[in-house]
């Protein structure tokens, strides 16, 4: 019995022969004869031919949309043509000779609206990501029979493959369409079983991701961001901004986030950081005399994910000098007007609407508000008071107002609380019959004080707001100064237009949001009776600690160096910061720096209390555990007044796209866990590798 050889002895052997037959000589090692040999030169022929095929003469899309090739097909041609691809769908078999399959290649090429409007094809250009394959073996020589020769019927889904042909019109309803008649195929990759599985699954294997990316969505995806990244930068470069990539390896400051930290292998017991944002090297640029910089930058937080959240992810991130916080809006909204008038068709009305933070919380419940919907939460404090809760004064009420008698989930709910201070957010549905229970409900509630009997009250209330019989009321108490953000009714402002509100692509309702609290006061994460406590005493920077105050709040700001024991309130100092928002979903945000340096200390030794840091230093004195030394070094030079603003480069693209998920508009997401199942990040690494950067494990 003759011993069966390794398939790495075969794979030698193979190589040996290939050799062999390169250099033209007819010597074989095979001892059983010219059988053997015939078969060895065949299986060499065909991976010669793996690695050794034709160049392609056009992609699928070219057949589609060049004009000249459409030029030749109208005057009768068949132009010959050399395609590379996969099989897109299984082949199907009409008779013993012939046979029908798909194929899908590998360009993408993203048109802008405009060109797409100018084209006016017939077919759009999901209808020309593919292209019929018509093989007819009726006047073929070659042996069908033989597992030998390669075969469209014998193709598998997804199989990559070289296809030349000649091409011509499909017969059917569709004029446009074309199909290529096979005259040669050659298997350059052959597809495992599980490659079309996957392709009829309706959940993807994250370990498959580049299967999943070879479909037309998320090609489509791909593309689109790349247009938009070389639109982004064709504005930037229009306006005079210099492109500078700024370093990955960091050091750790308290700037709010976790970070990933990266242990130094020359200098035991330190680490770097991956930075959260540029933002420090960006405002040393600016001290550095760069006018007008830009980058798409790498960041890396260490936060809980969601669907549009990411560890890592892509910012597009600008500093100007010398500027105001209205130049670096004016260049944000001709990068967003320019977007969404060449990716999507649609013309945005700018200057954008201004929204002070006060007002978009009293008014719509959340600092970053959808105004697709001109629902609004209206203050009774004119009516009412709730001395429920002190730091809760505010009674406020939403009202949805009903066309029918059926409403969605979101919505109905004639029994139960009014309110939504408590577990379970009920509403109440007003009757002509008690048009007044729902306020009644309100003052049991949330020992309202009303400034009339109850009544009146009610009757003033629904006039002015015109709430009528059917309508449903929410009700609500919040603080005078919103920190809760968003507050319930502004919740459930947004549930309602989930629920209940369509929106076309061109309803788009872009604002920014000015006027920030400089400061936050830290939650002490305990709920009383539905209300959040909040800690007024201990502070935190509402966004980043280099936030300009605005010129109102200076003086309150610079009350903290009068006295150690003062107290800021951070209800009445507001910051130079300002968010771009489009649709309910906050695309950017950016702020006038600090440039002075005896400010930006005070602001963080004082109010922020942040460690190693003393308000006051003498000329020449070292703060060795200062974590902004070196920004405060370079404020002190001369840094001049500057401001800047990031946008999130995969937040907006997923706008752009229509997508949900910011995951649909990046090749390789992570998990809602962190984690990469494809290459198995993040993985262990021993004991050996953690010694070389001085880390050791706690067992």
């Amino acid at each position: 019995m003759r011993h069966q050889q390794s398939p790495l002895h075969v794979l030698k052997r193979l190589r040996i022969s290939y050799r062999v037959i390169q250099y033209g000589r007819s010597y074989s090692q095979n001892s059983s004869g010219g059988i053997a040999q015939t078969a060895r030169r065949d299986e060499i022929a065909k991976l010669k031919e793996r690695f050794d095929f034709p160049k392609a003469t056009h992609t699928i899309w070219q057949l589609y949309r060049d004009a000249s090739f459409q030029t030749q097909l109208q005057q009768g041609a068949a132009p010959k043509v050399v395609l590379h691809g996969w099989i897109d769908s299984p082949p199907r078999k009409v008779s013993r000779t012939r046979a029908f399959a798909n194929l899908r290649d590998v360009q993408f090429l993203y048109r802008t609206a405009e060109q797409i409007d100018n084209e006016k094809h017939q077919a759009s250009d999901e209808d020309v990501a593919t292209i019929q394959l018509f093989e007819d073996l009726t006047a073929k020589s070659a042996d069908i029979n033989s597992p030998g020769v390669a075969l469209l019927r014998r193709m598998k889904q997804e199989t990559c493959v070289c296809v030349e042909g000649h091409v011509c019109r499909a017969k059917g309803n569709a004029p446009w369409r074309l199909e290529i008649v096979v005259d040669r195929i050659t298997i350059l990759n052959q597809a495992e079983d599980l490659v079309s599985q996957m392709r009829g699954a309706k959940d993807w294997d994250p370990k498959y991701r580049y299967l999943q990316l070879r479909s037309f969505r998320l090609q489509r995806a791909l593309a689109m961001r790349s247009k938009v990244a070389t639109l982004i930068r064709s504005v930037f470069e229009g306006h005079g901004f210099t492109e500078v990539e700024t370093p990955l390896l960091f050091r750790s400051t308290p700037e709010g986030a976790r970070e990933f930290f990266v242990p130094s292998r020359t200098e035991a017991g330190k680490m770097y950081a991956l930075p959260q944002s540029p933002q420090q090297y960006k405002q040393l640029l600016m001290a550095s005399g760069v006018h007008r910089y830009y980058q798409f930058a790498r960041c890396f937080r260490d936060e809980d994910l969601r669907k549009d959240r990411q560890p890592e992810f892509t910012q597009v991130d600008l500093e100007m000098s010398f500027v105001k916080a209205s130049d670096v809006q004016d260049i944000v909204e001709s990068i967003l007007v320019r977007l969404w008038k060449e990716i999507k068709g649609v013309e945005l009305r700018h200057p954008f609407k201004r929204l002070r933070y006060v007002e978009a919380m009293s008014r719509y419940g959340i600092d970053k508000p959808d105004l697709r919907s001109d629902m609004e939460i209206y203050d009774l404090s004119e009516f009412a008071t709730s001395m429920a809760n002190p730091d809760y004064p505010v009674f406020e009420i939403l009202v949805f107002h009903a066309e029918n008698s059926k409403l969605p989930a979101a919505v109905s709910a004639p029994d139960g609380s009014p309110t939504l201070r408590t577990p379970l957010s009920h509403r109440i549905r007003l009757s002509k019959e008690e048009p007044s229970k729902w306020l009644h409900r309100c003052v049991a509630e949330f020992d309202l004080k009303l400034v009339s009997d109850l009544e009146t009250t009610a009757s003033e209330i629904m006039k002015k707001f015109d709430i009528r019989d059917g309508d449903v009321v929410y009700s609500c108490t919040r603080q005078q100064m919103p920190f809760e953000n968003p507050t319930p009714l502004g919740r459930q402002r947004l549930q309602i237009m989930q629920e209940t509100m369509n929106f076309s692509e061109k309803d788009l309702a872009p604002l920014w949001v000015i006027d920030f609290p400089l400061f936050t006061p830290t939650e002490t994460g305990r709920v009383v009776n539905g209300y959040v406590e909040f800690d007024y005493s201990r502070l935190v920077a509402t966004h980043h600690p280099f936030t300009m105050p605005s010129i109102d709040s200076l003086p309150a700001v610079l009350n903290a160096t009068e006295d150690e024991s003062s107290w800021v309130d951070a209800r009445t100092i507001f910051g130079q910061h300002y968010d771009i928002v489009v649709n309910g979903v906050e695309v950017g945000g950016g702020s006038t720096r600090i440039h002075d340096s005896s400010l930006q200390r005070l602001v963080l030794s004082r109010i922020l209390q942040v460690p190693g840091i003393r308000t006051h230093v003498e000329a020449g004195e070292m703060e060795p555990d200062n974590p902004f030394t070196h920004l405060l070094n370079a404020l002190t030079m001369a840094c001049p007044p500057h401001a800047g603003l990031a946008l999130g480069f995969d937040r907006l693209c997923a706008i752009l796209n229509g997508s949900d998920s910011i995951r649909d508009v990046i090749a390789f997401p992570k998990t809602q866990t962190g984690a990469d199942p494809l290459v198995g990040s993040p993985s262990r690494v021993t004991d050996e590798q953690l010694g070389v950067y001085h880390v050791q494990l706690k067992k």
